[in-house]
C-alpha cells in the first residue's frame, strides 16, 4: 500500500513538468521491458547475459528524452539489474552551465543556491519517500562533475561497484 501511495505521489509530483521528460517517467525497480517502452536502448538488455550476478548500465544522450530540460551536453546512464530498472543518473561534466542543477530544480525539488555555484563540490538529499534522489557535485579526471542520481533502497547495492559493467552496444 505505501509503495503505491509513493508511485502515486510521485507521479502527481512531476505529471505537468514531466511530460515532455520520460526520464522521471520510469518507475525504479519497474520491468527493463516496460522501461524500454521508454528507453528504446534497454531493447538490448539480454538477461541470460547478465542474470543476477551483473548489473548493467547503459548511456545515452538525455536531450534525447527530455526536450525541455535544456540539455546539451548531460548524459543519462541507467543501471539495470535482475531485468529492473535499478538506478537512473544525469551527468554532466560541464558544470558551469548547470544543466543537471537546473533539472533537479525544475523537476525534482531545488538543491540549493550554495550547489549552483561552479566550483561548489558535495551532495544535497533530494529523497522524497523510498526514493533515493541525490544531487551532487564532485572531480573526476580534474574537472567539476555535476550529477543527479535516483534510485531505492532495494537497488542501492546494485548500483556501483565491480558487478555493474558498461553495456557494449
Amino acid at each position: 500500500m505505501k509503495k503505491i501511495f509513493l508511485i502515486i505521489l510521485f507521479k502527481i509530483l512531476f505529471l505537468n513538468s514531466s511530460y515532455a521528460c520520460i526520464i522521471l517517467n520510469v518507475p525504479i525497480g519497474s520491468d527493463v521491458i516496460q522501461a524500454a517502452e521508454k528507453f528504446d536502448f534497454l531493447t538490448k538488455y539480454n538477461p541470460e547475459v547478465y542474470g543476477q550476478e551483473y548489473s548493467v548500465k547503459y548511456k545515452n544522450h538525455a536531450v534525447d528524452f527530455c526536450e525541455n530540460a535544456g540539455f546539451d551536453v548531460t548524459e543519462l546512464e541507467v543501471t539495470v539489474y535482475d531485468s529492473k530498472i535499478a538506478a537512473i543518473r544525469l551527468t554532466s561534466s560541464k558544470k558551469e552551465s548547470n544543466e543537471v542543477y537546473n533539472f533537479a530544480k525544475n523537476f525534482v525539488s531545488d538543491p540549493g543556491n550554495e550547489a549552483q555555484d561552479k566550483n561548489w563540490l558535495g551532495s544535497v538529499n533530494l529523497s522524497i519517500g523510498s526514493l533515493f534522489i541525490i544531487y551532487g557535485s564532485y572531480k573526476e579526471r580534474g574537472l567539476i562533475t555535476e550529477a543527479l542520481l535516483i534510485s531505492n533502497d532495494q537497488m542501492m547495492d546494485y548500483i556501483s561497484g565491480e558487478d555493474v559493467i558498461e553495456a557494449d552496444w
